[in-house]
């Protein structure tokens, strides 16, 4: 007699590949509400939540500021010269950093939930194969843009404020900025030196997929450091040269270590394509297998 344990255990798997489209939709669905869901909660924690937590006493003084603000002082602290100052602008700047910060940070804070419902929903529909190319690319392109994004935080940040500060004395102006362009600086600076880190991971992936080739590389090289520097200038607006060099240098590191890795994987793609693609065994520059007899035509 069959228990419910060996029925549940006969039950057929559910494969993401043979789901009809409303069920693909119904899915997506699913893990789209819980993204925003987690999205959501983190923003109002950012938005409401009490910096002084860890010290109830200083709430109950009538001492109140949501977790965010105490974000954003410390980066004031962090990136912003003694000389500069920061002004309002207009009346509803500040109200509106507030809330851009908050969903900028709900995302941060939100990210390895919605990874994670990326993961499982792509997860089923993927082949061995493509579960060897793709989990090492996320892996590697988290951790190289979160290093960029410390990096452009904590060293190009604060070198492009305080290089500011010498056009402000040549034109005979106080050092002063908006609310909104501060941190809007600081956005833009920190996603951007975040997003270069990331260069060799995309090299590695097409010259993987045979999208490009070292050799292209190799041989546009400086077009791509031309580039590179003009996209450096842009990042860091009034940085100063300095600052567009140091960005570049660690370009062309990226750019230099991802086509040595790249090379590695060339010479694999390489080796498989003189492989018997029924049989697996070696057959060179021949259209027939000398092992299968078939034709890799």
């Amino acid at each position: 007699m069959k228990t419910k344990k060996d029925a549940k255990k006969q039950q057929p798997v559910r494969d993401m590949r043979e789901m009809t489209l409303m069920e693909h939709l119904a899915e997506l669905r699913d893990r789209l509400k819980i993204c925003l869901i987690s999205i959501g909660v983190s923003t109002l924690i950012m938005l409401a939540f009490p910096a002084q937590i860890l010290n109830p006493m200083e709430l109950l003084s009538g001492i109140y500021k949501p977790l965010v603000s105490i974000i954003l002082q410390q980066i004031v602290n962090l990136v912003k010269p003694p000389e500069m100052q920061i002004i309002g602008g207009t009346i509803t700047a500040p109200l509106e950093i507030y809330f851009i910060a908050s969903l900028v940070f709900g995302l941060g804070f939100s990210s390895p939930i919605v990874g994670y419902e990326v993961y499982k929903y792509i997860d089923p529909a993927l082949y061995p194969h493509e579960r060897r190319l793709v989990y090492p690319f996320v892996a590697a392109f988290t951790g190289l843009f979160t290093t960029g994004l410390f990096f452009g935080l904590f060293l190009i940040s604060p070198f492009t404020f305080r290089a500011m500060i010498i056009f402000f004395d040549l034109v005979g102006a106080l050092p002063m900025i908006t609310v909104m362009d501060f941190y809007m600086t600081i956005l833009v600076v920190t996603v951007a030196t975040g997003a270069i880190f990331t260069t060799p991971i995309f090299i590695i992936i097409f010259v993987r997929i045979g999208l490009i080739s070292t050799k292209s590389i190799e041989k546009n090289r400086k077009w791509i450091y031309g580039i590179g520097y003009i996209v450096a200038a842009i990042i860091t607006p009034d940085g100063g040269v300095f600052a567009n060099l140091i960005l570049l240098g660690f370009l062309i590191v990226l750019v230099e270590s991802g086509i040595v890795i790249a090379k590695r994987y060339e010479r694999r793609r390489a080796e498989e394509e003189r492989l018997c693609p029924f049989c697996g065994e070696y057959m060179g520059d021949r259209i027939f297998c000398p092992h299968c007899g078939r034709s890799r035509l």
